[in-house]
């Protein structure tokens, strides 16, 4: 029985349901993380585990299925069936994973990040790392005790005694760590078994490490640095969690220095408290709000500011109506039509200069004859 379950029409349309979460999972698998809504992201999650389940099988049938179902198989149907399937090999399954991100700004829908598990971006593995430095950088200032400020470093050097391979499990067993920050240090750890390339040069690894084992053989036979034609430098998941988690240490010990401890004030609930019952006797009538703009306003290049300022009329100060704007506007504005004798005299005013200069224009041809 079906018990309540159906697929999510997610207000669509079949054809346009289908096409929509094709290219969801097309763009997951060439980019390894998109960003989508939450019902969006937990459509495409099912179908996204399918696909990668067709690369792991392989075969000439999963293949065709993969090249129909996917929108980009020149980007995404090769590495699917090799570097994805080698990257899952162990992984019993659970290749994509999502992650909340907040609510969208507009219909406030809630965001969702859908990517895939153990890539180069995981957010579990980044924020793993993260929580292990600033666990350690907590405990370094306790001051010079071995679990202070030497306290990574001999945390660091007892999870790497064993090998890259046990530094999960090591890390599952450090009492330094809160047990919440183990488990998920072991769940960030526990398939990424596949060494990844790094730059040496930015790298905190050891030359055993980064480079592998011929070249580093070849290296201490011939006394100096490897030749340059050697293999891509790799560094184990492992080793890359701990430079990353070196990296947020010395972060949070950076700000834990230029962070200042505010003293304590016993009179802040006293203060508050006077402060609100203030507020109360000094409200009143609101103020009022001036629309028109008369004093403090920087006229722009080239224009023309006379509109605001006060002129005298019969004795009288008064404001000229309409600014750069209005004159823009001309007649066809609101406040001229609805002026009435205004704009009778003004129509007036401009007939008597149209005359003045039909006038001038006259006198001047008879000069020229």
């Amino acid at each position: 029985m079906r018990h309540g379950l159906r697929t999510a029409k997610l207000g669509r349309p079949t054809a346009h349901r289908v096409l929509m979460l094709r290219n969801l999972v097309s763009s997951l698998l060439h980019h390894e993380q998109v960003t989508t809504t939450l019902p969006k992201a937990k459509a495409a999650q099912k179908l996204a585990d399918k696909v990668i389940q067709w690369g792991k099988l392989g075969g000439k049938s999963n293949w065709d299925r993969a090249n129909a179902f996917l929108l980009n198989p020149k980007d995404t149907l090769r590495p699917l069936f090799t570097t994805l399937a080698q990257r899952y090999a162990s992984r019993p399954g659970g290749y994509t994973r999502i992650q909340r991100a907040g609510y969208r700004v507009g219909d406030n829908a809630p965001i969702a990040v859908l990517e895939l598990v153990d890539s180069a971006s995981d957010l579990r593995f980044e924020r793993a790392a993260r929580t292990v430095g600033r666990e350690m950088a907590l405990r370094a200032r306790e001051g010079p005790t071995p679990a202070g400020q030497d306290g990574w470093h001999a945390l660091r050097r007892r999870v790497e005694a064993k090998g890259p391979d046990h530094i999960g499990a090591m890390l599952g067993q450090a009492r330094e760590l809160e047990p919440l920050t183990r488990d998920n240090v072991v769940k960030a750890l526990r398939y990424r078994a596949a060494p990844v390339p790094v730059d040496p040069a930015t790298s905190v690894a050891s030359a055993s490490e980064v480079l592998p084992a011929a070249a580093a053989g070849e290296a201490d036979a011939a006394g100096g640095a490897p030749p340059a034609a050697a293999t891509t430098p790799v560094v184990h998941p492992a080793s890359l969690f701990l430079d990353r988690a070196y990296h947020h240490y010395l972060a949070s010990l950076a700000e834990f220095s230029l962070a200042t401890q505010r003293a304590p004030d016993p009179l802040r609930t006293i203060k508050q408290l006077t402060q609100r019952l203030g507020s109360l006797e000094l409200r009143g009538a609101p103020k009022p709000v001036v629309t028109v703009p008369s004093v403090g306003r920087t006229p722009k290049a080239g224009e023309r500011t006379d509109g605001w300022e006060a002129h005298v009329e019969s004795g009288e100060e008064v404001s000229r109506r309409g600014g750069p704007i209005a004159r823009a506007k001309g007649n066809k504005g609101r406040e001229s039509r609805a002026w009435g004798a205004g704009a009778g005299a003004a129509k007036g005013k401009a007939d008597k200069v149209a005359q003045a200069l039909e006038a001038d224009e006259a006198a001047q041809a008879e000069q020229r004859a």
